[in-house]
């Protein structure tokens, strides 16, 4: 006997699903509230080994697990050299070995509200996601100005993430 709602589900619809989830695999059980967040940029790494390729990304903390596992909101621009991609919300466990082997720096606490404006400016960044030249650090300093203009981080702190990580600034793109 055939499951009526499986049955109206085409290909397409599965591989659809079967995506959100792995862009997102915690979201159902861990979505965003209203409270006020701690929000971080965390830097791979404790200092910049390769400074040109130092992967950086934006999180908040949206729960905890029985075990005292911590899910955490991602923001930042995933993929690699000729194939990025933006995808919100997603929400990953965030790793206690990352604790100890990256870099975080506190962008400050932050409304829903300041959180919400942070993930509609870091849709707005303009980027080639076919990029060889530009990568996730050039769209973080992209990201970092935008909040710096909206009010949402300040100078200071934008100075000195950007000597700590470094970000790459944009390289001009030419086409062959």
């Amino acid at each position: 006997m055939a499951v009526p709602f499986l049955v109206s589900l085409s290909l397409l619809d599965i591989m659809l699903a079967a995506r959100r989830l792995a862009i997102n695999p915690y979201g159902g059980q861990y979505p965003d509230d209203d409270s006020t967040k701690q929000v971080v940029l965390q830097a791979d790494g404790l200092k910049a080994a390769n400074p040109d390729d130092r992967h950086v990304l934006i999180h908040w903390t949206n729960g905890t697990d029985a075990s005292g596992n911590r899910y955490t909101e991602v923001v930042h621009l995933t993929g690699g050299e000729g194939n990025y991609g933006f995808y919100t919300p997603q929400v990953k466990r965030h790793s206690d070995e990352s604790l100890k082997l990256d870099t975080f720096y506190v962008l400050g606490h932050y409304t829903r509200a300041q959180r919400n404006q942070t993930i509609t400016l870091a849709k707005a960044v303009q980027f080639n996601k076919t990029s060889r030249i530009n990568n996730c650090q050039t769209w973080m300093r992209d990201l970092l100005e935008a909040m710096v203009k909206g009010g949402l981080l300040s100078e200071a702190e934008f100075n000195k993430i950007d000597s700590g990580v470094p970000l790459k600034r944009r390289i001009l793109e030419t086409t062959a």
